[in-house]
């Protein structure tokens, strides 16, 4: 599993990387989205903002200890905030309504990654930045699993390759 994680990110990178002009995520309306949802029976939603994602960093460096981890840690400087969203115990109707809206507010935002395989699928949204050295508001859904992902901020290219590099070796 770990080996096909990193085969598709760099697929991921490469692809990324080569896009030369793409269409953004609505980031707030997704955020609006969420809210709308949030207190619905069946949705579970976790926030970390700066404060919470502050601490996790100083946590996470002072026991980093591989080079490995240390490049995960990195990639943490630049993100702001990370949503997950998670609602396979809400009711079917909800369900449903929740991934339509989803679906329609990424219709028009550039696809970074779709992978998919028997039972699911995961689609990757994001902007490209400063020619693609860096990746803004990422966003990955999955349908199947009934669940969002939104990492908030910006993740350095390099970075990813660096973490991508390492956990290959």
């Amino acid at each position: 599993m770990k080996k096909i994680i990193f085969v598709t990110l760099s697929l991921w990178l490469a692809t990324f990387a080569s896009l030369a002009e793409n269409r953004n995520v609505d980031t707030r309306n997704v955020i609006n989205t969420i809210s709308e949802y949030k207190h619905v029976l069946g949705f579970r939603v976790v926030s970390v903002g700066k404060a919470g994602l502050g601490l996790v960093k100083t946590v996470a460096r002072i026991s980093a200890e591989s080079e490995e981890e240390k490049a995960a840690l990195a990639m943490l400087n630049g993100i702001n905030k990370v949503v997950v969203v998670k609602y396979e115990e809400a009711k079917e109707k909800k369900q449903n309504e929740f991934s339509s809206a989803l679906s329609d507010l990424f219709n028009d935002a550039e696809k970074i990654l779709e992978v998919k395989d028997e039972e699911d699928t995961v689609n990757i949204y994001g902007t490209s930045v400063n020619g693609g050295e860096s990746i803004d508001d990422l966003m990955i859904f999955m349908p199947e699993e009934y669940t969002l992902v939104c990492i908030l901020g910006s993740i350095s290219a390099d970075g990813i390759a660096d973490l991508i590099k390492i956990a290959d070796e």
